[in-house]
């Protein structure tokens, strides 16, 4: 079932493994080794000690204090409090020293996808979340009561997380300073990864899959793989439908995210697994016996899409016995939509009780685990699908639906399609003859429903069809004299006149309307768009958008008075206060207006004019649309005063306190980050740990420098 590999073996456990790039495989096994290996030759370009003397000690699944990104490498000295980020990507050299862990031994130690941030977890329940280039503390998560067993950080979504020996899981939102989950998990977590800024899956020592809705705040799956299993590492593939699991028996596992069922499991040739990764051309597992394994999981692909393509389903899935990863490949989802096409026939054929020519058809689809669930949930319904076949014939409709209540699954069933089409064209036959002659044609309207007549959820609209027979002629007269408003009205009191092809018709007036104002929007045919707006407003399901439409157009009308006279504040107000966005030709020109009275500030910032560019921008910095640049602006003028008083006062400074100010502000950034290297007062910053988002809406004072024994004279 595997497919063809090739092999490298170390002397030592593969501890940690990242794909630089589709050419180069960074791993660092458990004698602190970083092995740089040629993708394209499959060989060893480059192995470094990363320490001098190391302990050779077992390997320990819960004790990694070892970490490797795609251009850094993470290590942690125990015996003397030092923890390093090391650069790999050229020469092996530390960025970045620092020691919050102190002496406690690291247990787990994960960067996050492009080496933005590291977290780690200690043997005392400590995990922090550090600035991988400068070694600042991002966050320090709530402490747990025991041992750090799973860590993981995201720099795309800015949530950190771990898991601990004490069952504790927490989830931490970077940009926001909260923690979005701190819960207990009824086992210990062996590993866990974010799928999206919602969602987290997690795997535990009992072989359990939980997946959690952080928006919820709860656990809202969990699926049992095997009691007899015990889960080391996962990772997800590239279209994040998949995740695949390996374990310290050697058993890979490959589940659905969305639904957490199993889709293959395959046993692995070496001891233990510790790391995966997949790149487009392999699947590599390292393992605790030192093998690290790359298999050619895309081997005889192109013979399996010329199968699907040639809808050769039995043939394409033979092809698994040789090579079970393609069952995650995208083509085999074509396997489940021919799978829906054969669906009908084979309902078609239950329901005649032909079993043996049903299960005939479904047979090459069985290896699909979707498939031969939908099938065994097809075989106990043989009853009712042989019941409803009996309904249909006899055009007993009444009980038919009463039975497709009970039981829905019945509503995708071709028996049921076809009642609800003959609905459908009887319910049009009978409108038609309304519309007609109402009272003259009652009777022949209600004969045409006379099949449906008992139907209970069909009863009442033909009960009120039948009494308010005018209502169609009605209709028609309003629509041909353009009385939309009175034609929506008669909808709202008749919820009948929805199914009929007049309404359709008159939706897609509306729809015409919409999207011809909006052409003359951005045509800046300002007054013309108004008019349409107006035009719009009777066509209820619309009305909100030609309200919208309304307003959008005054506001252009008036923003292209101020941008042809040069009034910036009043211009922006206007944006912010309408919400107009950069898709309309006037606002972009704003645009430009901004841009480049935010490039006359900056000039006036490198000039020394800072009082002058404060009370520029002092009437700005509360409009929302303007919030980013004058923040921009606001960081660059305290940066210039830091550089300032490190030239001309440097000893005056507490330049702790200074940088707390500044961080009571704004997030961490690199403006702060390089004059703390520049002045050498990086050591000052990494001991700041912030425990509070910066000010949503702060008023900025016009300096943060705080002098030593003197307080902070703040000015509005």
């Amino acid at each position: 079932m595997l497919p063809s590999s090739r092999e490298i073996t170390f002397h030592s456990a593969i501890s940690s493994a990242c794909v630089v790039d589709e050419s180069t495989l960074q791993i660092i096994d458990h004698q602190c080794h970083l092995h740089k290996i040629d993708l394209n030759e499959l060989k060893i370009i480059k192995s470094t000690p990363l320490l001098t003397r190391h302990e050779n000690t077992p390997f320990d699944y819960y004790k990694r204090p070892f970490a490797v990104g795609k251009h850094l490498a993470y290590l942690a000295f125990a015996d003397q409090g030092l923890e390093h980020v090391i650069d790999t990507h050229a020469k092996i050299v530390p960025i970045t020293t620092f020691h919050y862990n102190q002496t406690e031994s690291i247990t787990k130690a994960a960067f996050s996808e492009n080496d933005t941030y590291l977290i780690t977890g200690n043997e005392r329940g400590r995990s922090y979340i550090i600035s991988a280039e400068d070694g600042t503390i991002q966050a320090e998560l709530p402490p747990s009561s025991d041992a750090i067993t799973a860590v993981a950080v995201s720099d795309t979504y800015h949530l950190g997380a771990y898991a601990s020996f004490s069952r504790d899981l927490v989830v931490y939102k970077m940009n926001s300073f909260s923690t979005l989950f701190n819960q207990k998990i009824d086992a210990v977590v062996e590993m866990m990864l974010f799928v999206d800024e919602q969602t987290l899956i997690a795997i535990t020592r009992n072989g359990k899959i939980i997946t959690i809705d952080l928006f919820k705040g709860e656990v809202t799956k969990q699926r049992e793989l095997d009691q007899n299993i015990w889960p080391s590492t996962m990772v997800l593939s590239h279209s994040k439908k998949f995740i695949y699991i390996g374990t310290r028996e050697s058993t890979l596992f490959a589940v659905y995210v969305k639904t957490l069922d199993s889709l293959y499991q395959v046993k692995l040739p070496y001891h233990g697994v510790t790391v995966l990764c997949r790149t487009q051309k392999y699947f590599i597992m390292g393992f605790k016996t030192g093998e690290l394994i790359f298999y050619n999981h895309r081997e005889l692909e192109e013979q399996f899409i010329a199968h699907i393509t040639l809808k050769q389903i039995k043939e394409a899935c033979l092809i698994f016995q040789k090579n079970i990863f393609l069952m995650s490949h995208r083509e085999t989802k074509k396997i489940y939509e021919y799978w829906q096409e054969e669906k009908e026939t084979i309902m078609n054929l239950l329901s005649r009780s032909d079993i043996e020519q049903a299960q005939k058809k479904a047979e090459p689809f069985m290896f699909h685990p979707k498939c031969k669930l939908e099938f065994s949930e097809l075989e106990t319904l043989l009853p009712h699908l042989i019941a409803l076949q009996r309904f249909v014939r006899s055009m007993s409709y009444a009980p038919a639906y009463d039975l497709v209540a009970r039981k829905p699954e019945l509503r995708k069933s071709s028996l049921f399609a076809h009642v609800e089409a003959l609905w459908n064209k009887n319910l049009q036959q009978a409108q038609i003859l309304l519309s007609r002659e109402p009272l003259m044609n009652k009777e022949a309207a209600k004969e045409s429903l006379h099949a449906f007549l008992e139907v209970e959820e069909k009863k009442l609209l033909i009960e009120n069809m039948l009494k308010r027979s005018g209502t169609f002629t009605m209709a028609e007269t309003a629509v041909k004299e353009k009385n939309f408003h009175f034609y929506f009205r008669l909808v709202a009191q008749n919820t009948f006149l929805e199914s009929t092809p007049l309404y359709q018709k008159v939706l897609q007036i509306g729809e015409r309307i919409q999207n011809e104002a909006l052409k003359l929007l951005e045509a800046k045919n300002y007054h013309q768009a108004s008019l349409l707006a107006e035009l719009l407003h009777p066509f209820r399901p619309y009305q909100n958008q030609a309200n919208r439409l309304k307003e959008v157009s005054k506001a252009l009308l008036l923003l292209e008075e101020y941008v042809a006279k040069n009034l910036l504040f009043e211009a922006v107000q206007l944006q912010d206060h309408y919400q107009l966005q950069s898709h309309y030709a006037l606002v972009n020109e704003l645009e430009g207006m901004k841009q480049r009275f935010f490039n006359e500030q900056m000039a006036l910032i490198d000039a020394k004019e800072y009082e002058s560019v404060l009370s520029h921008i002092e009437p700005y910095v509360r409009i929302v649309t303007c919030k980013q640049n004058s923040a921009n602006i606001m960081k660059k003028i305290y940066i210039a005063h830091f550089k300032d008083a490190h030239q001309e006062m440097d000893n005056a400074i507490d330049w702790e306190k200074s940088f707390v100010t500044y961080l009571h502000f704004f997030k961490g950034d690199k403006l702060l980050v390089e004059f703390a290297k520049e002045s050498h007062k990086l050591d000052i910053l990494q001991r700041i740990i912030r425990l509070e988002p910066p000010l949503e809406n702060p008023l900025y004072p016009s300096n943060v420098l705080v002098y030593r024994n003197i307080p902070a004279k703040k000015l509005s």
